[in-house]
């Protein structure tokens, strides 16, 4: 099996090996990266060892900087300084040590092994059949592919499953509605604009004909039973509604492994609610106070059966049926979570939901342990997207649709490459390259955790961070390698010659890339790698602008400085991949 270690790592792990031997323990992960004007590029903070030993921080640096014996390591000075530990690395050990790891992987570079046996599902996308596609569903659909990437990257056995949204109490309201305004010339050319316009509908006449909703759970129950014209009408919109999801993942460039429905799951149900029962996990039981179910409406003093979640410090029971039978969203993914486990024994699934849905997924993790399941389900939340005006919402048809937003990116980005010496069709394919990539990239390079206030500008920008920026700094890697004489970027060179500050750097940002993947794929961030990139194509623009590369002093230097140009290029391509952002190959 190869070594899939590379220098940052290692080096860290030097650092935690030669301290030990002083007695004293750290992890890699408390060493700190320096990005201040002193002269170091590691350090080490003692506050914690010198609290528990009962001395002063300062002074257990300099005693430990007067001891420690740095020969043989990738470190050539230690500097005490308030209290930390500062390394400098020995420049022309790293680099070369760095031009290696590459010369290793270099197809590969920033892989690794630390999933190799291991399986993870990831839920993610998940759109509600017969609704339209707005950049509320943008989040979990690229977050999502972004960690199906980066996870594979590592070496898991990833699938990624969209659960679809084609079954619940909605389907009911719209079954209802359609019973009542569906106008089949509006059906078929715009289907899920026609269903949003009914679906808006049907709550704004419930309003004030509150037997709407009865008459809407009886529609959904004759679809859990099997009725003939519920389930011919419910199978049309499936139908309609995937045709357009399909169009809309083609063009963000995501792909799944299972597209399976909740509807798939409905002969597990009744299974599912047995068992509770008769474990004990569950009870039919009036909950004390009204329990919102999602699924657009609330349940009071009706008795249903409930699984409590008490002692395990969730005041809010998890409902499986209500009572006149029919099933919950929470009784379909119990059922989806136990066929993924049966299916391909992940180490864990992770749901890309939004942050609202704290609750729901504390009380699904707690009520699957209740039921024998030891797999985390992980909850990998973000912050939604809103309006100036507040949130969006379908059923007030306040939405902005994808399309939308994906044809204005594109033509916005079409208009930068109109004046450009290419054909039509290349500045067509261009301009939808980037222009998607723009999209993607604005949502993926911030935490997602923040809420996204949707904004026009910032969504579709083509420059500072932004993916064009990216997309340009790796297209000018390209042209200087097309320029420069033959074999002469795979020459053998001495790493060492790099000895520039704006080299360096580089060095040091091409070095921590393993890093950044690795950091996103734990935390589930995929705004570490895109962040990381940024930061490249900064320090990118910086030494071009300073370090003459095709007109070096010698052959040598030149071949070292075109090894610098590769390997960012190569670190850009890996990282927009794994962010699922295409690379034109022009721009």
């Amino acid at each position: 099996m190869p070594d899939h270690s590379y220098a940052l790592a290692r080096a860290r792990n030097e650092l935690v090996e030669l301290l030990r031997k002083h007695g004293l323990e750290v992890s890699p992960d408390e060493i700190r990266d320096v990005e201040t004007d002193i002269d170091a590029d590691m350090a080490v903070p003692l506050f914690r060892a010198a609290k528990q030993q009962g001395g002063n921080p300062q002074k257990l640096a300099e005693s430990l900087a007067a001891a420690l014996d740095l020969s043989d390591t990738l470190f050539c000075r230690v500097h005490p300084l308030r209290g930390y530990l500062n390394f400098s690395l020995d420049r022309p050990s790293f680099n070369r040590a760095v031009v290696a790891d590459f010369k290793r992987f270099p197809d590969r570079y920033g892989s690794s092994e630390a999933g190799t046996g291991k399986s993870i599902v990831i839920d993610y996308s998940s759109p509600n059949i017969a609704k339209p596609f707005s950049v509320g569903h943008l989040r979990s659909t690229i977050i999502g592919q972004a960690l199906h990437n980066i996870l594979t990257w590592i070496g898991y056995h990833v699938v990624g499953d969209n659960h679809l949204g084609d079954w619940g109490t909605q389907f009911g309201k719209l079954l209802c509605a359609f019973s009542h305004w569906g106008k089949e010339q509006n059906l078929e050319p715009n289907p899920t604009a026609h269903l949003l316009e009914l679906y808006v509908r049907f709550h704004n006449e419930a309003r004030t004909r509150p037997e709407l909703e009865q008459e809407a759970r009886d529609w959904f129950r004759r679809l859990e039973q099997g009725d003939p014209e519920a389930r011919q009408t419910w199978q049309r919109f499936v139908k309609l509604s995937m045709t357009e999801f399909s169009r809309i993942y083609q063009r963000l460039g995501v792909k799944f492994d299972e597209t399976l429905g909740e509807s798939v799951y409905s002969e597990r149900l009744e299974k599912v609610v047995e068992r509770a029962l008769a474990t004990g996990v569950a009870r039919h039981e009036k909950p004390l106070e009204p329990v919102r179910t999602g699924e657009d409406e609330k349940l009071a003093d009706e008795t249903v059966v409930l699984i409590p979640l008490e002692e395990q410090g969730i005041k809010t029971p998890l409902i499986l049926q209500k009572s006149d039978g029919t099933s919950l969203y929470a009784t379909r993914e119990i059922a989806c979570a136990e066929y993924r486990i049966e299916t391909w024994h992940p180490e864990r699934i992770l749901y890309v939901v939004g942050n609202e849905q704290e609750l729901y997924f504390r009380q699904l993790n707690a009520a699957m342990k209740l039921l024998g399941h030891d797999t985390p389900c992980v909850h990998v939340s973000f912050g939604l997207v809103r309006l100036a005006e507040g949130r969006m919402s379908t059923r007030e048809g306040r939405v902005v649709l994808l399309d939308d937003v994906m044809n204005e990116a594109v033509r916005r980005a079409r208009a930068v490459v109109t004046d450009r010496e290419m054909s039509e069709d290349e500045k067509d394919k261009v301009a939808e390259t980037v222009g998607i990539g723009a999209i993607k990239y604005a949502d993926l390079s911030q935490s997602r955790v923040k809420e996204v206030v949707f904004d026009w500008n910032r969504m579709l920008a083509l420059d500072g961070d932004s993916a064009p920026y990216l997309l340009y700094a790796h297209t000018r890697c390209g042209s200087i390698l097309k320029k420069a004489p033959a074999g002469a970027p795979d020459a053998e060179f001495d790493p060492a010659a790099l000895s520039e500050p704006e080299e360096f750097t580089l060095v040091r940002d091409i070095a921590g890339f393993p890093h950044a993947v690795l950091a996103a794929a734990s935390t589930y961030d995929p705004h570490r790698i895109a962040n990381h990139l940024y930061r490249l194509a900064q320090d990118f623009s910086a030494f071009y602008n300073k370090v003459p590369v095709l007109k070096a002093e010698t052959g040598e230097l030149r071949s070292a400085r075109l090894f610098l140009v590769k390997s960012t290029g190569s670190v850009l391509k890996t990282g927009l991949n794994l962010l699922g952002i295409g690379l034109p190959d022009r721009m």
